[in-house]
């Protein structure tokens, strides 16, 4: 029985010392995945953290079109209309009025070519985008502006907040180059 017990006690601590090497070779490789796995983050973290900051001057204000234009968000009330950039509401019976922050900003906007005003309609602000529509086409009767609306019903700010956007949405905007 002892002679049983001491091959066994051999056979083991022969085993033992054949898989040291391979115990060593994989904590090498986990370590050397770790510090990679860090370093990647490290990467990660500091890219997005500038794309944020880049974005965070203009990003909350202005959308990219695809041409090389931008459009610029104001958010539309039933009894206010909000520039997104300089934070001001205006009544919509003062939109077009003289010296009116609306206007100076929609000459600000369309000074350059490809540029426009993108207006997100909250449930019941179709009027209040419309007069502000129609003070764009007094200030600009002979000329084609473009203007883009988005309409913000309850369902779409829903989706949005929960980051839950739907699938023929997400799939057409993954397919557009």
């Amino acid at each position: 029985m002892r002679r049983t017990s001491a091959r066994r006690v051999a056979a083991d601590a022969l085993q033992e010392e054949n898989n040291a090497p391979m115990m060593a070779i994989f904590g090498g490789v986990f370590g050397v995945l770790l510090v990679f796995l860090v370093v990647v983050n490290l990467y990660s973290d500091a890219a997005q953290r500038e794309r944020l900051e880049r974005n965070s001057e203009d990003g909350l204000y202005r959308i990219e079109r695809l041409d090389g234009g931008s459009g610029y968000v104001v958010i539309t009330f039933p009894d206010e209309l909000r520039i997104i950039e300089t934070g001001i509401s205006i009544n919509p019976a003062e939109v077009c009025a003289a010296g009116s922050p609306f206007v100076d900003y929609a000459r600000r906007v369309y000074q350059d070519n490809g540029n426009q005003l993108v207006f997100f309609m909250l449930e019941g602000s179709v009027l209040s985008m419309a007069l502000a529509r129609e003070c764009l086409r007094q200030m600009w009767p002979q000329q084609v502006l473009a203007i883009g609306w988005v309409i913000a019903d309850n369902e779409l700010l829903k989706s949005v907040t929960l980051n839950d956007i739907p699938d023929y949405i997400q799939n057409y905007v993954e397919k557009t180059p």
